[in-house]
């Protein structure tokens, strides 16, 4: 039992630092992508915001970034939410890698799962309703 208890924290922690490698990644391609010249251009460029909600949103965190939020709203309006997402994860994933023990694996995983879909939910839900 503790063996597969044991194999189950591993995963868990293995699944977390790979989402704190993607976020952290996504930070700094936005941090310096300004200073790079070049981007992926929007799918939606041109189209109404209320067509593409996730425009600008690349600029928009990179301006905040650099502490520049009323710029990022210009971007996009929902920027700040998202970004607030990202980071919150973040640090959630580092603070959960270290506090996790056998004996708190359900409770914390539990706890985990419902506070992320919650938070989603606030922060994406400019971008999935019409």
């Amino acid at each position: 039992m503790e063996i597969k208890s044991s194999y189950e924290i591993d995963s868990y922690k293995k699944i977390n630092m790979i989402f704190i490698v993607i976020i952290m990644f996504i930070f700094f391609y936005c941090f310096i992508v300004p200073f790079l010249g070049f981007g992926f251009p929007s799918s939606c460029e041109g189209m109404p915001l209320s067509y593409c909600k996730s425009r600008g949103l690349t600029r928009a965190f990179s301006q905040i970034l650099r502490f520049n939020f009323s710029e990022a709203i210009a971007y996009n309006p929902y920027s700040i939410k998202i970004f607030l997402f990202f980071l919150i994860q973040l640090a959630t994933r580092f603070v959960i890698n270290k506090i996790i023990r056998l004996s708190n694996l359900k409770r914390i995983l539990t706890c985990d799962i419902f506070f992320s879909v919650v938070f989603f939910i606030f922060s994406f839900y400019n971008l999935v309703v019409m």
